[in-house]
């Protein structure tokens, strides 16, 4: 209970840190900003801006960097010195960093604690940026994102049991309340999918018995505290994604486009 519970705070407070980093986010990435910026940091913080709700893992040689309120949240989360890197405004800019070799481990840590983590690479020798010129930046770009429900490397699973990324939406518009459930779950490590419904009722069983890692919902449900304390209870990291992603008819026809095919009757009934 004491473990659910402090994901359960620390996902609280990370939802409130995600606002705090979107609003601060989209000051630093105007164009006066960047402008007064080092190239560097300019090239932070357009990265960031493309990745507000996630910790951008952002590498500089042997190490992955965090700056501003990302790198504040991580080192409370990982119990690692907060240092700093130059001034922004007059302030100084907060940083902390994890060693590549090790980041795997620190990973571990913040998907357990309900982070996202993007993952920005560099993507050339830094010996070629500086045939552009002295003060050319290495270009770096999120080649990953890492929620609980996508991770893939077996230092970060558990082998004794599955990691189901599972997407929950209602079976009619006032099922959110009363109704029933709709439920498809996928563990990308191994490939197992499995769908069904339940009555509202029977929803928090079901959730124990899929025991997922990240549960996707339609952002206009993240309002629904009766929903959310359900997923929070489950131990799940809970991700709000768009509307349009539980629409029937843009699903229909990305599983076509998916399996190549003008129509699905060969693979059953789809309500």
């Amino acid at each position: 209970m004491k473990k659910h519970a402090g994901k359960r705070v620390l996902a609280e407070e990370s939802g409130v840190h995600a606002h705090i980093r979107r609003s601060e986010v989209e000051a630093i990435a105007e164009e006066a900003d960047l402008a007064a910026m080092t190239p560097m940091m300019a090239q932070y913080a357009r990265i960031k801006a493309a990745n507000p709700d996630c910790l951008l893992f952002y590498r500089m040689g042997d190490f992955f960097e965090l700056f501003f309120d990302d790198a504040i949240e991580a080192s409370r989360a990982l119990g690692i010195q907060l240092t700093k890197r130059g001034k922004h405004k007059g302030d100084d800019i907060p940083m902390c960093g994890v060693p590549v070799v090790r980041s795997d481990e620190y990973l571990h840590k913040l998907i357990a604690c309900g982070f996202r983590v993007a993952i920005c690479e560099q993507l050339e020798d830094p010996a070629e940026a500086k045939k552009r010129g002295a003060k050319s930046v290495v270009k770096r770009d999120v080649i990953r994102l890492v929620t609980p429900g996508t991770i893939t490397e077996e230092t970060l699973l558990d082998a004794a049991s599955n990691n189901y990324l599972t997407a929950l939406m209602p079976l009619s518009s006032a099922a959110s309340q009363t109704g029933g459930y709709a439920l498809a779950s996928a563990d990308i490590s191994t490939g197992d999918c499995l769908t069904g419904t339940c009555a509202a009722t029977d929803l928090p069983g079901e959730l124990a018995r899929l025991a997922p890692r990240e549960v996707l919902i339609a952002d206009e449900l993240a309002g629904n505290r009766v929903l959310r304390a359900l997923i929070e209870q489950s131990g799940a990291a809970l991700s709000p994604v768009p509307e349009l992603n539980f629409n029937a008819k843009s699903g229909e026809a990305a599983l076509k486009a998916e399996l190549g095919v003008t129509a699905l009757d060969a693979f059953g009934t789809f309500s």
